[in-house]
């Protein structure tokens, strides 16, 4: 079954006329008959099936009847993403895709010691963060920050974390012993430098290990993400 993005929808709603141009595109790229049903995200917690009636031609519109409520798919907790911004912008677009599939609710890009002075597409970003959440059937639209400092990461984010865990091989292993709302930090190309640890560590941080293994950005967003969401599953359920 497909999934559309429609910010409008709520819980009243027994029909709903699809009018926004990008969706209206993936109704016909669909070719959707009669009768066929699809899901229904409005990207603040709602997630419905269904059922495509009618394509109106004045003014255009796509006509879908609301079946039911789907069940959220949603982590049981908040997980945020803080990933310092990679140089090439194809890896990061395809860390924050894949953190968005993964289930993270927030995005924020960092400004580093060691990030490139590379400029960020935040529409663009937002398009591709559009294409996971439909491809995963989000519930939640994440919120994508512009790019911050970690000093104002620390400030900002980690009252509304109370488990902070850093990406880098010279941590400790992953231990879940209660389900609270996450941060994870990851560093960009060149990992963190010394000083940048040592804030976070006196920020209350926990500098987690992936192993021996020293793993490209992307790559440890997808097994960090994978790891913590695994985790939050099994001990939250």
């Amino acid at each position: 079954m497909e999934c559309l993005y429609v910010p409008v929808l709520n819980r009243d709603q027994l029909c709903i006329e699809l009018t926004e141009a990008e969706e209206l595109r993936h109704v016909r790229a669909l070719r959707l008959r009669i009768g066929e049903r699809v899901a229904l995200t409005n990207g603040r917690g709602l997630l419905v099936e269904a059922e495509f009636r009618a394509m109106r031609l004045r003014p255009v519109a796509a006509v879908f009847q609301v079946l039911r409520e789907l069940p959220n798919p949603e982590l049981p907790v908040p997980v945020a993403l803080a990933l310092g911004i990679l140089q090439e912008r194809e890896r990061l677009e395809f860390a924050l895709e894949k953190a968005v599939e993964l289930g993270v609710r927030e995005i924020v890009l960092l400004r580093t010691h060691r990030t490139q002075p590379v400029s960020v597409r935040l529409s663009r970003l937002q398009g591709k963060l559009r294409a996971a959440v439909k491809q995963a059937h989000r519930a939640w639209f994440p919120q994508l920050h512009e790019p911050i400092g970690l000093q104002e990461c620390c400030q900002r984010l980690f009252p509304l974390y109370p488990r902070r865990l850093v990406a880098d091989t010279g941590g400790v292993r992953l231990q879940y012993h209660e389900c609270v709302p996450t941060l994870i930090m990851v560093g960009p190309e060149g990992g963190w430098a010394p000083e940048e640890l040592e804030l976070l560590r006196s920020h209350g941080a926990t500098i987690w290990s992936l192993g021996m293994r020293r793993l490209r950005s992307e790559t440890a967003v997808v097994a960090t993400l994978s790891l913590v969401s695994t985790a939050l599953l099994g001990f939250c359920s």
